[in-house]
């Protein structure tokens, strides 16, 4: 649904999960005018992104797929609905 929601804006959604240690797995979403693109080089100095690993966070499992969902709005909350589940 955060997906969907900033889509309905206008803007591209790329979603990305990555491993918090204490928390678990977590999702995010890169927002921008164009597609996201993987970058051809990262900084140096990285400890744990490295150009193998970095593709991996935006290949979702079958249990981590998006799911088709309304729009989030103040008026609906589908967010809140949709985690409850």
């Amino acid at each position: 649904t955060v997906a969907s929601t900033i889509e309905s804006v206008g803007l591209k959604a790329t979603p990305y999960h990555a491993h918090v240690p204490s928390f678990g797995e977590w999702g995010y979403i890169i927002a921008s005018h164009r597609p996201y693109r993987l970058p051809d080089a990262l900084p140096g100095g990285m400890r744990f992104l490295t150009p193998a690993t970095l593709p991996l966070m935006f290949d979702f499992p079958l249990d981590m797929a998006r799911v088709p969902t309304e729009v989030n709005r103040l008026s609906n909350q589908t967010l809140v609905t949709t985690y409850e589940q």
